[in-house]
């Protein structure tokens, strides 16, 4: 048997990377928070949430444009119902989690942030540290690791992934591990001897640019994509198996003559069914995931049936058409 205790992704709904919600880095309400004077839009098991507290959740989880762009009235009710779920859910694990003495750290914090500025750089934007450090985003994130810490500890705790399991999952998936084996190779084809090769010596020459070649040159249909296919061996022609098969990752063909013209082959990767040991822990982790998602909704579902919500929709701001009215919230 292997014991897992790790979380999906999926259980970040509350997306760090996004930005997040309403704790300090020490577990306790921050001042801003004690002496809201916003409205109280809604009461979760006899606690105040304030609509300041709301508007900070939607603030870190959408882009300042986003709201924007909706073309109408009922579109951003919508979001916000949606999103206002999503808050008191999120509010009442946080105020779960403190019940029970939990807390989050400054280095804890520290360390999301600094994922989050990581992330945001390889998708290629780059938030100033202060505003990735604001005192508003630093809330947010302490209040989503606060409901990470509860899930990890109170819900999910001893999920285990069987022998079994793993192996019905991998006969279940053949299809997607038993691939054949094959070439991922690019290709330049052409129509004449001499064009061919010319192209290959200025392939050998600069091999890393032979995606570029494919493009400005090849008359194979894969030319737009940089000649860039996946054949298994039983596809190809003899003569051009024969010339892809001896070849080493990132190496270059002979130029190779067919009934289709003339070929010029770079090896990319070779495709080989994967054993289930080969992907075993890759299996195991995709089933924890599942599991530990499994657990995460039921147990949500749970504790908002068993909650005392009381919502003041007058002092949304905008029409709930939300889950908990049809839920039976109080209003």
């Amino acid at each position: 048997m292997l014991h897992r205790s790790s979380v999906l992704p999926v259980i970040l709904l509350l997306s760090i990377a996004a930005g997040c919600k309403t704790e300090t880095p020490r577990g306790e309400k921050q001042a801003s928070e004690t002496t809201d004077s916003s409205p109280v839009i809604v009461e979760i098991n006899g606690a105040p949430e304030h609509l300041a507290a709301f508007e900070r959740f939607v603030k870190a989880r959408l882009s300042d444009f986003y709201p924007q762009s909706l073309e109408n009235q009922s579109e951003k009710d919508k979001l916000r119902s949606g999103l206002f779920d999503a808050f008191v859910l999120r509010q009442l694990i946080v105020n779960e989690a403190r019940s029970k003495g939990m807390k989050t750290s400054e280095d804890e914090v520290g360390r999301a942030i600094e994922e989050q500025r990581q992330q945001t750089r390889t998708d290629g934007s780059d938030p100033s540290p202060a505003t990735l450090a604001s005192t508003e985003r630093r809330t947010e994130i302490a209040n989503d690791l606060l409901t990470l810490k509860y899930y990890r500890t109170e819900v999910i705790k001893g999920v285990v992934v069987t022998a079994e399991e793993t192996e019905d999952y991998y006969r279940q998936n053949a299809a997607k591990y038993q691939q054949p084996n094959g070439f991922y190779v690019r290709e330049i084809r052409v129509e004449t001897e001499e064009a061919a090769a010319n192209i290959h010596t200025e392939a050998l020459r600069k091999p890393d640019d032979f995606a570029t070649l494919a493009r400005q040159h090849s008359t194979a249909p894969s030319a737009s994509n940089g000649g860039l296919m996946f054949y298994s061996t039983a596809q190809l022609p003899e003569v051009l198996d024969h010339a892809i098969t001896p070849l080493k990752v990132g190496s270059i063909s002979k130029v190779v003559k067919s009934n289709y013209g003339f070929h010029i082959f770079r090896l990319e990767a070779r495709a080989e069914p994967l054993t289930l040991e080969k992907v075993k822990s890759q299996i195991e982790d995709e089933i924890v995931r599942t599991k530990n998602q499994a657990l995460i909704n039921a147990y949500n579902e749970r504790a908002l049936t068993a909650a005392k919500i009381k919502i003041f929709f007058d002092r949304l701001g905008f029409s709930y058409n939300g889950n908990l009215k049809q839920a039976g919230a109080e209003g």
